[in-house]
């Protein structure tokens, strides 16, 4: 008896040990609320950043390899003959004012009270602006109510479940399960948005959402997360104040004459 209950008690451990949250993620918690953050990951291949630094939202996104490209409606192809290390945003808010640079030293600007004017230039793709300075949902469960981050009403916070650990591309994880409720307009819950955020050697390591419905699951994105940090590394993002930013369009005869209007200097109107 004495055996039996000995051996249930350590069963009863392992459980409450695989059902715990890791405890890391508080930590990302933290950093990722907090004024200053700096977060890097693949997405299908494509290297993301996101920045917070004294009162700085940026973004960056690299395509592979040794070359750097800023990709947009107004840049299709992007800028292949720039390399990485020039790194500068190309999404930037600070002050209530959103920027998007087309070149290291070429920002278009809106105001945060422009971004419901029904006038902007479509064509310079405002109307992602804040889902170009969030971090993606599968990370974003760790600050869901990030100023940047727009989820419909109908998708509801991220509940941690529980613990597993799970085997991917032949390596084995300890991954936290979050779920997100889709919720009708009747009230009732239509589907679940289940993320797993799987941990190996103590830090995160792949970022996972998948869409729960009738038992079954289907995979809506993975990231692979490189870093997460407490602040941005020296010199990752370079911008000198001199960058020259002109008014974004608002279907005036400028947006015709491909002419923007220009405002000044970034240190002068920041």
């Amino acid at each position: 008896m004495k055996k039996f209950l000995t051996a249930l008690v350590v069963l009863l451990m392992m459980s409450a040990q695989v059902s715990a949250e890791n405890p890391k993620a508080e930590e990302y918690r933290k950093i990722l609320s907090s004024e200053n953050f700096y977060v890097e990951y693949d997405d299908k291949n494509v290297k993301r950043i996101v920045a917070q630094d004294s009162g700085r939202r940026m973004t960056r996104t690299n395509l592979g390899g040794n070359y750097r490209a800023i990709v947009s409606v107004l840049n299709p192809l992007g800028n292949f003959f720039a390399t990485e290390y020039e790194k500068y945003p190309e999404f930037m808010s600070t002050g209530g004012k959103f920027y998007k640079f087309l070149e290291k030293d070429f920002a278009l600007m809106a105001s945060e009270e422009q971004l419901d004017d029904k006038n902007l230039n479509p064509v310079e793709g405002w109307g992602m602006i804040y889902q170009s300075l969030s971090l993606p949902n599968e990370l974003a469960i760790f600050n869901w109510h990030d100023k940047f981050h727009k989820v419909p009403a109908a998708l509801s916070e991220p509940v941690f479940i529980e613990s597993a650990k799970k085997i991917i591309g032949g390596k084995e994880y300890d991954c936290d399960r979050y779920e997100s409720k889709i919720t009708t307009a009747a009230g009732g819950d239509s589907a679940t948005i289940i993320f797993d955020m799987c941990y190996l050697n103590g830090e995160l390591a792949l970022a996972q959402s998948a869409l729960l419905t009738n038992g079954n699951e289907y995979e809506i994105n993975r990231l692979v997360v490189k870093k997460i940090l407490p602040s941005v590394p020296s010199g990752d993002f370079k911008l000198n104040g001199k960058e020259k930013i002109y008014a974004a369009g608002v279907g005036d005869m400028d947006d015709l004459l491909e002419n923007p209007k220009f405002i000044g200097r970034l240190n002068e109107i920041q």
